[in-house]
């Protein structure tokens, strides 16, 4: 750790301590209510998971950034790609995970993208003005989530509807690189029916996406255009009982570059991802249950004229992928004694992918194609947990999974997670749970696919303490996690040089992270966190440093102040440490640390209107998370919300 950064951390904590001293309003994060957790409403204190709520304030006071940008800010994230131009492919590794180690939930449904080789979910197709809410749900959460929550959970929740017969909502906003982001929608509440409609819109000129290293190649700028519209209705039919039907549909258009310091003057990118589905809501005072049903589709079209030949190999390529996902999910919670609750639930999914490729060039014409017909899995679980609830403040948590997958067969997962109140204002916990992800079907049945694949396994052990001091005023939460991988997925090339995925190697990363949250006199909150990661893996009984892409340290710091009715001032202080390359990146095999520097400003005119500027990266850095491509240097944001 540098001599710099040990300072700047140095002073932090004795700032930390010197405005907790200041009176305040009182945060009460143990008191706040959660879903991820366990599938219901709940206390945070009640439950020994670590979970991280962020707040619709706090994502008003990111209007102009992206979900992924957002995200960043958080402890434990790191997303390749969220300070790149509009459209870069988003890499997530959370707590040093691998990218498709991070379940993404979206109201309740889990999303992902078979046709992608990791069968991640892209979050460049939900713009940051459509969500209302985000719960970090960390740690091995495959037990009441299933596959891919090897590393935690990210549940979205989207605009709400309104309580008034009707309400109309606008923003409009411009900033650097000619973006235009633009949206209206309309939701009310009618006696028994609630409807919302939200449309957003974005296009930006961009900048070049690839990196001129002489700065003479007169790269071109790479832009971006999308649409998105989220729509939802609900009828009441009783107290107890609620349908609801939804949409969300997403698509995006963006030119890209040729690859790492390589312009390309004319590939393009089309992405759609569309989220329809039902579910029927029963609430009582003893008992929920939900039934719901939900149908993904997503679609990917990579096109590479011949106006502009960047590539020795082909002259012109056009792909195309495909996936879709259906899911059938029930489940429940019940409480069978006054301290004892039953989670339960059988979830039931398919997915399928068509994939295509077809290039010429002066080695001839080359096509690939994987039809959707032989291309498919599906898989049914069953879950449960048993929840003791604040016996004399002691919590417990004993929960298990078990999977069945049309081509591997079966793999179960577990949850032991104890938790003890101390007082009303300090928590201490112990999180053993286990997680599982599937192959994906690119990796079971592409030209390199392997039908013998195994599931990747892991355990995650996190231990810490969340407490707050008595006056409100200040809360503090330290987590120490642990997390064991086997039977990882990777790409081999045998002395036969022939290629395909196999089972092989273990991985394991362990870290911690530190977070505060602290009110600065009657106006304002500090926020901080600070996460440290390591990890080696394992290949042929040799430990390797393998953390490619992924800062040992990273630091969040913002303030935000309200000196007077109205107005919003949040400075932000980011840090991103040292980091390996990319096995396959040129330049250093360390790339050096880097820091941004960020301020948001936004006045309430009235509870109509909100105007607000963002200005990012104001210090104009000059850093890269990926090697050869470009990151924003200074940008800035100014715009307005409505409300009528």
């Amino acid at each position: 750790m540098s001599k710099s950064f040990m300072l700047l951390l140095t002073a932090s904590t004795l700032c930390l301590s010197t405005f907790a001293q200041i009176d305040t309003m009182a945060t009460r994060q143990l008191n706040e209510v959660v879903v991820t957790a366990n599938k219901m409403p709940m206390k945070a204190a009640e439950t020994g998971k670590i979970i991280t709520v962020i707040d619709h304030k706090t994502i008003e006071n990111n209007a102009g950034s992206s979900l992924a940008t957002l995200l960043n800010t958080q402890a434990g994230f790191f997303i390749n790609g969220s300070n790149n131009a509009l459209g870069t492919n988003l890499d997530l590794y959370f707590r040093g995970s691998t990218a498709g180690n991070m379940l993404i939930v979206i109201d309740g449904v889990p999303v992902y993208d078979p046709s992608q080789i990791n069968n991640s979910f892209d979050l460049n197709s939900i713009p940051l003005d459509q969500v209302e809410r985000i719960e970090i749900l960390k740690g091995g959460q495959s037990t009441l989530w299933g596959s891919n929550a090897v590393a935690g959970v990210i549940q979205i929740f989207l605009k709400k509807e309104s309580k008034k017969k009707i309400a109309f909502n606008a923003n409009a906003a411009y900033g650097t690189y000619n973006t235009l982001n633009g949206g209206a929608g309309i939701s009310g509440s009618l006696k028994k029916w609630d409807y919302l409609v939200q449309y957003n819109y974005i296009n930006s000129g961009g900048f070049p996406a690839a990196y001129d290293s002489t700065g003479k190649q007169n790269f071109k700028n790479d832009g971006f255009k999308q649409n998105t519209v989220i729509a939802e209705t609900r009828y009441h039919f009783s107290p107890h009982l609620t349908a609801k039907a939804f949409g969300n549909f997403s698509n995006y258009f963006t030119d890209l570059p040729a690859g790492a310091f390589t312009d390309e003057k004319d590939y393009t990118l089309r992405s759609i991802n569309n989220l329809g589905g039902a579910s029927l809501i029963y609430q009582h005072n003893k008992m929920n249950w939900t039934l719901q049903a939900s149908y993904q589709q997503n679609s990917r079209h990579y096109v590479n004229d011949s106006t502009y030949v960047s590539s020795p190999y082909f002259n012109y390529s056009n792909e195309q992928y495909t996936g879709h996902t259906t899911t059938l999910e029930t489940f429940g919670n019940v409480q069978l004694q006054q301290h004892l609750r039953l989670v339960a639930g059988v979830q039931y999914q398919h997915q399928n992918t068509a994939q295509s490729y077809f290039s010429t060039g002066p080695y001839g014409p080359y096509s690939s194609e994987l039809g959707q017909d032989s291309a498919h899995v599906s898989q049914i679980s069953a879950y449960a947990s048993l929840l003791l609830l604040n016996l004399h403040g002691f919590n417990f948590e004993l929960g298990s999974r078990i999977n069945h997958h049309s081509i591997y067969g079966n793999n179960a997962t577990y949850t032991i997670n104890p938790s003890f109140i101390i007082d009303e204002n300090t928590k201490l916990f112990i999180n053993i749970s286990s997680g599982y992800n599937i192959p994906s079907l690119y990796q079971l049945y592409s030209a390199y696919g392997n039908k013998n694949l195994k599931p990747e396994s892991s355990v995650t052990y996190e231990m810490g303490l969340q407490t707050q001091s008595t006056d409100k005023k200040m809360s503090l939460r330290l987590a120490a996690f642990k997390r064991d991988t086997k039977n990882l997925i990777i790409f081999y090339t045998d002395a036969n040089y022939n290629s395909y995925y196999i089972n092989r190697d273990a991985q394991h990363d362990y870290g911690f992270e530190v977070e505060s949250n602290t009110q600065v006199g009657r106006f304002g909150t500090w926020t901080n966190n600070l996460t440290y990661i390591d990890g080696h893996g394992i290949q042929n009984g040799v430990s390797v440093n393998n953390l490619f892409r992924r800062p040992n340290f990273t630091m969040n710091s913002i303030l935000t102040l309200s000196p007077f009715k109205g107005f919003t001032l949040a400075p932000a202080f980011k840090y991103v440490g040292t980091r390996l390359k990319g096995p396959y990146d040129v330049g250093p095999d360390l790339m050096p640390a880097y820091y941004t520097l960020n301020c948001f400003i936004s006045y309430q005119i009235n509870q109509r209107i909100r105007l607000f500027t963002s200005l990012n990266n104001i210090t104009n850095q000059q850093y890269f998370d990926i090697v050869g491509y470009n990151s924003k240097r200074f940008n800035m944001m100014s715009g307005a919300y409505f409300n009528f």
